[in-house]
């Protein structure tokens, strides 16, 4: 029992430290993000990095090798078109302040966070596939709870720390937005690179 759940701890806390990363930079990043926003990209990650895992388990190893195929690459692909758009986005806010423009501020919106919750939860598909035999004798369902709630208490402070250190960015917003991209960028190159074998993690 206490392996088991020492094996879950571990996992947890692997799966977690991307949507951690995603979380800070929104953080980072958004416009207006006060507490009860932070809580629901606590919750959207927490939601999906318990779903997939539990959905892979569901589906068992028949199909799994063919999701295996492709998970990466469209973690990879949301990722790359997320980080993408803030660079660009940020970019562009530089060359209207030249110009005098007004320029407004990341906003925050739900169709963001559901891609980024998806994006950085989708290679815990594979792990579902090991959880029963991972952490018996406790069972799947616990485990994946305990997968989600360890993503969403690291996303909820991710959220907060983000913000704290958004206020020493102020007035140079873009700056984060483009440091926020580059690390989307990475997590997904980093997927893609740890399905390959490159990496070990």
């Amino acid at each position: 029992m206490v392996t088991a759940v020492i094996t879950l701890l571990l996992i947890g806390l692997s799966l977690t430290m991307d949507a951690f990363a995603v979380s800070i930079v929104d953080g980072l990043t958004l416009k207006n993000l006060n507490k009860k926003r932070v809580l629901l990209i606590a919750l959207c990650f927490g939601f999906f990095q318990g779903l997939l895992p539990l959905i892979g388990h569901l589906i068992g190893s028949t199909f799994m090798g063919y999701i295996e195929d492709y998970d990466h690459w469209i973690a990879f692909a949301l990722l790359l078109l997320i980080g993408g758009k803030m660079i660009f986005d940020a970019f562009c806010e530089m060359k209207e302040k030249k110009e005098g423009k007004v320029v407004e501020e990341k906003e925050f919106t739900y169709r963001l966070i559901l891609l980024q919750g998806i994006a950085t939860a989708i290679d815990a598909f594979a792990v579902g596939i090991s959880l029963q035999s991972s952490i018996h004798p406790l069972n799947v369902y616990l485990g994946v709870a305990i997968i989600a709630l360890i993503t969403f208490l690291f996303c909820l402070m991710g959220g907060f720390l983000g913000s704290f250190i958004s206020r020493l960015f102020r007035g140079h917003i873009e700056i984060a937005a483009i440091v926020g991209g580059i690390v989307l960028i990475l997590i997904g190159v980093k997927t893609v690179l740890s399905h390959l074998g490159y990496l070990p993690f």
